[in-house]
């Protein structure tokens, strides 16, 4: 439990840093797929209302039981249209926290950060952890016991995970 706190105490201004660059590019992204899914639904709204009174007409000449057929497809359309927009802003946010963590191993701080995760690293799992580069930028130590995940996916997982309810409230309905 103690190995567990001093990796969050090492990464906690790491994780603020990306959580603040997050949010930032989270209140961004949020304003275009607002912007996006508005457009969107608008449309579909439209396209569900054309829809909606060609399934009425059908629905006085071919019964009720068509109709409610039709307005349940129109519904069906009009919410895989917008959960297809909100996915789309959920990969670009974690495209986009991805790309800012892989920064911090490119960068011109990069031989700073890799010091100091490979210090952590071997503060954990002890002065003979092997420490290695991992694929996509980051690190990855192993001990005898134990290992150690810093690479860019896993500190994009972790940075989108302590986004918490500030990212499920992206896409919540307005």
């Amino acid at each position: 439990m103690t190995g567990d706190r001093r990796i969050e105490n090492a990464l906690a201004p790491v994780r603020a840093a990306l959580a603040d660059g997050a949010r930032a590019e989270a209140a961004r992204l949020v304003a275009d797929a607002e912007r996006d899914a508005a457009a969107i639904v608008g449309r579909a709204r439209a396209e569900a209302a054309r829809i909606l009174d060609d399934a009425r007409a059908a629905g006085r000449a071919d019964g009720a039981l068509a109709a409610a057929a039709e307005r349940s497809r129109a519904r069906a359309a009009s919410r895989a249209i917008v959960l297809r927009a909100r996915r789309e802003a959920y990969e670009e946010l974690r495209r986009r926290i991805g790309g800012e963590v892989r920064a911090l191993f490119d960068g011109p701080d990069a031989p700073a950060n890799e010091r100091a995760l490979t210090a952590r690293a071997r503060g954990l799992l002890g002065s003979g952890a092997l420490v290695g580069r991992a694929s996509g930028g980051g690190l990855v130590a192993r001990g005898p016991d134990a290992e150690v995940d810093l690479s860019a996916r896993a500190l994009t997982d972790r940075a989108v995970a302590a986004l918490g309810t500030e990212a499920a409230e992206l896409w919540a309905p307005r």
